[in-house]
């Protein structure tokens, strides 16, 4: 089984979702619809922990940091787009009056490691998240560095990667 996260104010049926649909049939992905900015962070992961049999995580932006987190809790390995490392960093500021700051803090303390196998897609034009601020803090297993920005909706040079990457991952598991 693939879970696949979304991110902020984003859709369960997301680019990463449509492609993985090309690679695996529908029954064996996951892709949860989730209210990040009314949710508490450690509900979420709560929720998600209860999947069973998942063999890796996809995660984009805001759902990158809920899949490398369950990635350290569960032994799972991931692929990570354009995460939102470290959270607390940008969250307050793109929801307005989020509550759960906290909670982000705690569980980047507890869960920022990686025993886990962590592949990495960053679009080196990201207005939104740093790119650089991530790579040099995350240590990953691969990182393909692309053009592109935040979204990679349309972008042919991501498609082939994403699908290179779900590959190597599928090889190790």
């Amino acid at each position: 089984m693939i879970l696949n996260l979304h991110g902020l104010n984003g859709s369960s049926h997301n680019t990463n979702y449509k492609l993985l649909l090309e690679m695996y049939s529908e029954d064996t992905i996951v892709s949860p619809q989730i209210d990040y900015a009314k949710t508490s962070p450690v509900k979420i992961i709560d929720r998600l922990k209860q999947y069973k049999d998942i063999d890796y995580i996809v995660g984009n932006s805001f759902g990158g940091f809920y899949a490398y987190v369950l990635s350290n809790m569960c032994n799972i390995p991931c692929l990570l787009i354009n995460p939102c490392i470290t959270p607390e960093r940008y969250i307050p500021s793109l929801v307005e009056g989020y509550a759960f700051t906290d909670e982000l803090v705690y569980l980047m303390k507890e869960y920022f490691h990686n025993p886990q196998p962590v592949y990495m897609i960053l679009g080196m034009e990201d207005d939104v998240l740093s790119p650089a601020y991530t790579e040099q803090i995350m240590n990953v297993t691969r990182v393909w560095k692309i053009d592109g920005g935040h979204s990679f909706s349309g972008n042919r040079q991501f498609y082939s990667v994403f699908k290179e990457g779900i590959t190597e991952i599928v090889k190790m598991t």
